[in-house]
């Protein structure tokens, strides 16, 4: 297990989940689930192993952390192709313990006989998507995903390594994508960030 406090209670593990020490909350955003099913009905033959690695890791990151509620902050399902998988995965989480959270993401709309959520508050935390505007007052964070932040290493002589962040504001905190085939995003924005850049094994910060 490789983590890092970035305050107010908070562990980013490297496994690219969010856990709050006191309340006890583990939070994810992006699963995608399906993916490759859904892109092998559109004729591309990619492999058939992110379902496995997603549940495998999230499995992990439950067992060790012992959360008493799980947060999957949107886009749990990548289309409408992979609903009956999808179905069956949340059912094997919900038998793992941990009260299940299910919000509402803009690639979920075919999940449509399971509860879903377009926000929900827990203490000073409200968690949503992010794919719609919300205004919130100064005393809420605002827990998202929905762009698959990532950070570009470069040494200069043509090397490059792109992994996934987590970015924190003043207001907000978006979650890296869970996805193992999430390409991730170059970020665009005019406020003042903080980068946690999640590479497998440590954790960068890099201040914007």
């Amino acid at each position: 297990m490789v983590n890092c406090g970035i305050g107010d209670g908070l562990l980013l593990d490297t496994r690219l989940a969010l856990f709050h020490a006191a309340e006890k909350w583990l939070a994810v955003a992006d699963l995608h689930y399906g993916y490759e099913i859904s892109q092998r009905a559109n004729g591309w033959l990619i492999p058939a192993w992110g379902m496995q690695h997603i549940e495998q890791r999230l499995g992990s990151l439950i067992s060790e952390y012992e959360p008493t509620r799980v947060i999957l902050v949107g886009d749990i399902v990548h289309s409408s192709v992979a609903r009956n998988e999808a179905e069956r995965f949340i059912d094997a989480l919900r038998k793992l313990g941990p009260e299940l959270i299910l919000i509402r993401g803009n690639h979920d709309k075919g999940l449509q006989g399971i509860p879903l959520l377009d926000e929900f508050r827990l203490g000073h935390f409200q968690f949503q998507h992010g794919h719609q505007r919300s205004n919130l007052g100064s005393e809420v964070i605002a827990v998202e995903g929905h762009i698959h932040p990532t950070w570009r290493f470069s040494d200069g002589s043509g090397t490059r390594l792109r992994a996934p962040a987590l970015v924190q504001t003043a207001g907000k905190l978006i979650l890296p994508a869970f996805s193992p085939w999430a390409a991730g995003v170059k970020l665009d924005m005019d406020e003042e960030y903080r980068l946690w850049v999640c590479t497998g094994s440590r954790i960068f910060t890099i201040v914007r």
